[in-house]
């Protein structure tokens, strides 16, 4: 049975000892008291994360695929500089040189002439274009072509690395580890072996394998590579020639390429293990997914289509992201489903939420179609995605279909929502996206729970009873905010905080740029208020159901938002400030109270909880202030007398000391850290406990015998 986490009243016996002060400021000392007194239960959705594919999150991050480009998607067949997808979508003019992309990660070797085709029938309909390799007539030795992977394309040597254009890191080799990889390839006049490799780009091979078998027709070639030495650098390249002699003058067609090293929990088309055990190790409760903005597209004609993501690789199209690359859709829907699950979300329950109907799309429908019942395929597209996700795999068509992809089994959907950010298009939306959405959902699918993207004060009907609100601000706001809900009426409108984060210390521009105090990573400042915040969400969470904090990673070689919980490269990765704090929240699940003089208290803000299966008490208290400041706890139940602490700070007797703008980087990853203290309490119903200046910590108690 699912433990109970239940709150323990926190009361004020009094605010200050000067209680005539505004705030709190040292010396002045804090005295709480611990009650076991019961307001509600915490749901067991309040900690999760917002996922898109921004930053290059998914294709180059999570998603473990270490060859860029590796189906020619992003490209016009015979050019060099333009993506297929300006003649196949609807891209703004003003946007297409974000994706002029071509033949990137790509490169020749010794001499070999590289183009990409639609010439040719390629690997599938999904799939049109192959790389053309045309060997010289006049070569010897190896020739052929290599990929850089993400990110690889190596300037001169000597030159520096330009985040988020050309950049040096690519590939991490790694001894011990089992590569699996396959391309395919056909030629009507060479038949010899075709040699892939794992090299450096000084030329060390690390792993090699030949194959055999070219002929007219397609086939698909497999591998696997197992070096025995590890790179000492990321600057590796995926390697294919052929024999320059036998292959002179000759053409050869290569199409769809994939290379995984192991990944997480050993799935088939899986996620890299270093970015997966960070999220599963925060113990989330709900995933919440596809995008974001990444769902809508950039026209009516590119938004996510959720049944070209599933099936076979080779079926799946592909299609430009809304932030300036192109998406392969590997990471497709079964994929998600499967990571929500594997990484905990799932729990009891699926917590998961679809996205669908966005407001691009159903605007681009109003403005060319002008009328309501041109809705009515996209919520058929709606039905039937829900169909297959949840859909019995024997009675229904959706759920055989999926039945049909591997799994049985129907995933516990529970919420649903329409839209996304509708605050931006709220007239169609409350005069009838809304309704035709919600009502041909609840009457297929009653027992889904569906939310409300708009304003909160936007009127719609049916009226929403659960909504998404984000939340992007500075570390003053998110101070504030810790007290948004608690005079929020109690009468079934539930919220969730589908995105937040602190961005910013410019209260003028929040999404700013970084010169203007937008943060490049999260920090320490940031995150104490982000923590006083959530102390709010978990105080009133009869009223907050759920939260997920936004974005989850950045690609450091190429991103378009900060900042992020989690920075990476081809083989490091940094856990922020925000992150240890969300890890520590989601650890210690909590609900809080309703002190009546907590704004007065600042900048200590606190919640507690109990949890009934562990008799632990579990005190969170975040010091968003730049001094120290004491607190006298009292306790009206006995305890074991031992105090265990985990607190998230600027080290002691260190140069970071008195430094709160501070942050974690790829360079120096541990700069803040949580550390863990465990103490002896002289007497077990009080203590006393010093809040360092801007930190946040996680106190917990045993609670002696069976007193609760």
């Amino acid at each position: 049975m699912r433990s109970h986490l239940r709150n323990l009243a926190l009361s004020l016996c009094a605010t200050f000892i000067a209680s005539s002060w505004a705030t709190l400021v040292a010396p002045n000392a804090l005295n709480l008291k611990l009650t076991t007194n019961i307001t509600h239960e915490i749901p067991s959705t309040l900690y999760g994360w917002m996922w898109e594919d921004l930053n290059h999150s998914g294709d180059g991050g999570l998603y473990a695929e270490l060859i860029q480009n590796r189906a020619f998607q992003g490209t016009i067949p015979g050019t060099q500089n333009a993506s297929v997808f300006f003649i196949r979508h609807e891209i703004p003019r003003s946007l297409k040189s974000a994706f002029n992309v071509s033949l990137n990660a790509w490169r020749p070797f010794s001499g070999a002439r590289l183009s990409v085709t639609a010439g040719t029938p390629g690997v599938s309909a999904a799939l049109p274009n192959s790389l053309e390799v045309q060997v010289p007539s006049a070569v010897t030795g190896p020739v052929g072509f290599e990929n850089t992977g993400f990110w690889g394309m190596v300037i001169l040597r000597g030159s520096s690395c330009v985040p988020g254009f050309t950049v040096c890191a690519g590939i991490k080799v790694q001894e011990g580890w089992t590569y699996t990889g396959s391309f395919y390839a056909k030629s009507d006049t060479f038949n010899g072996g075709i040699t892939v490799s794992l090299k450096s780009n000084r030329g060390t091979t690390f792993a090699s394998k030949t194959v055999t078998g070219v002929s007219k027709n397609w086939k698909k070639f497999t591998f696997t590579f197992q070096p025995t030495v590890s790179a000492p650098t990321d600057e590796n390249v995926f390697n294919v020639v052929v024999d320059g002699k036998s292959a002179a003058g000759k053409t050869i067609h290569f199409g769809f390429f994939s290379l995984f090293p192991p990944t997480f929990m050993g799935r088939e088309n899986g996620m890299r293990i270093d970015l997966a055990e960070a999220l599963a190790a925060t113990r989330p409760s709900i995933w919440r997914f596809p995008g974001g903005n990444n769902i809508e597209g950039m026209s009516f004609d590119n938004r996510w289509k959720w049944n070209e993501t599933i099936g076979p690789l080779e079926n799946r199209p592909g299609r430009p992201g809304d932030w300036g690359y192109a998406n392969t859709d590997g990471l497709g829907l079964l994929e998600y489903l499967n990571w929500a699950e594997d990484i905990g979300a799932v729990r009891a329950d699926f917590r998961c939420m679809v996205w669908y109907c966005s407001r691009k799309l159903l605007r681009s429908l109003h403005v060319a179609r002008g009328s309501q019942a041109d809705l009515q395929p996209y919520i058929d597209d709606v039905l039937d995605e829900i169909e297959f996700i949840v859909g019995d795999s024997k009675t229904t068509k959706g759920g055989k279909l999926r039945a049909s992809l591997g799994r049985t089994e129907p995933y516990a959907l529970r919420f649903i929502e329409i839209g996304n950010e509708d605050q931006f298009q709220p007239e169609s939306y409350a005069a009838y996206r809304w309704k035709a959405f919600v009502t041909a959902i609840e009457a297929k699918f009653p027992q889904m729970e569906i939310l409300a993207t708009t304003l909160p004060s936007t009127a719609l009907t049916p009226a929403y009873k659960k909504i998404d609100f984000h939340m992007y601000s500075t570390p003053v706001a998110f101070e504030a905010g810790a007290f948004m809900f608690d005079e929020y009426p109690r009468n079934g409108t539930q919220f969730f905080i589908g995105e937040y984060a602190v961005t910013s210390t410019n209260t003028s521009n929040v999404l700013g740029d970084l010169p203007s105090g937008r943060l490049a990573f999260p920090t320490l400042q940031g995150a104490a208020a982000e923590a006083a915040f959530m102390t709010g969400l978990e105080r009133n969470s009869d009223v907050v159901f759920a939260a997920s904090y936004a974005p989850t990673f950045q690609n450091i070689r190429g991103y378009q938002w900060t900042p992020d919980i989690l920075t990476f490269d081809a083989s490091r990765m940094v856990r922020s400030t925000s992150y240890y704090v969300q890890e520590r929240q989601s650890w210690n699940p909590c609900l809080a109270t309703s002190p009546t003089s907590a704004p007065d208290t600042a900048p200590l803000f606190w919640v507690a909880s109990f949890n009934n299966e562990t008799n632990v008490v579990f005190l969170k208290v975040s010091n968003t202030g730049t001094a120290d400041l004491v607190a006298y706890i009292t306790l009206d139940f006995p305890t074991t007398r031992l105090l265990n602490t985990v607190s998230i700070g600027a080290p002691t007797l260190n140069p970071l000391s008195g430094q709160f703008n501070v942050s974690n980087t790829l360079e120096d990853p541990e700069l803040i850290i949580p550390v863990a203290n465990a103490y002896a309490m002289p007497q077990a119903d009080r203590f006393n406990y010093t809040f360092p200046a801007t930190s946040v910590t996680v106190i917990s108690l045993h609670i002696a015998g069976s007193h609760l």
